[in-house]
């Protein structure tokens, strides 16, 4: 009786286990990577690729048509500040903005705001950009955070067309990062 007993345990506890690993939205798959040091979720019907020398993990939408002739995207990379001190986050950040204004094509900062990602506090900014042409424009929205020694930036990038229809998808995405 007692063998059967800790075998049903046993039994349990590897179904337990099993089921951690497992996307929790339906239609979703688990992404989990060590080196990077996050999980998240993203959509099953989204193209994954990770650059691991790079720290950057992507995910890629299809394409909406035939007609369609940019995939919307959403990364994250994580890599060690070269700067240093209580304030370097604050310093890379305004820095990176800064950056942003001068390099970025009709910059046009929409939005920023606190967040969060995983446990941590972060930074978000929404901007667009238009080409030279004028006739393409791109939403991004970033997510800036700190997380033991490494810095970590997301990113979803869609033509402003479908930035709200991919929105959600990424939004979810957020919602399920998680550190490790």
């Amino acid at each position: 009786m007692k063998k059967r007993w800790i075998a049903l345990f046993l039994i349990m506890l590897l179904l337990l286990c099993c089921g951690c690993r497992k996307a929790t939205l339906e239609g979703y798959k688990l992404f989990r990577s060590t080196p990077l040091g996050f999980s998240m979720e993203y959509p099953n019907f989204w193209n994954k690729d990770t650059n691991l020398k790079e720290g950057i993990a992507a995910f890629v939408t299809p394409l909406e048509g035939y007609s369609d002739q940019y995939a919307e995207s959403f990364s994250v990379q994580r890599f060690t500040p070269d700067i240093e001190g209580e304030d370097a986050f604050n310093k890379y950040v305004t820095g990176y903005v800064e950056n942003l204004q001068s390099t970025i094509r009709n910059f046009k900062l929409v939005s920023e705001s606190s967040a969060k990602l995983g446990e941590e506090e972060a930074y978000k900014i929404v901007y667009e950009s238009t080409s030279e042409d004028q006739k393409d424009e791109v939403r991004f929205m970033q997510i800036f955070a700190a997380h033991g020694d490494h810095f970590y930036v997301v990113t979803y990038i869609a033509e402003f067309s479908s930035y709200s229809y991919f929105l959600t998808y990424v939004e979810k995405m957020i919602s399920t990062f998680a550190f490790i």
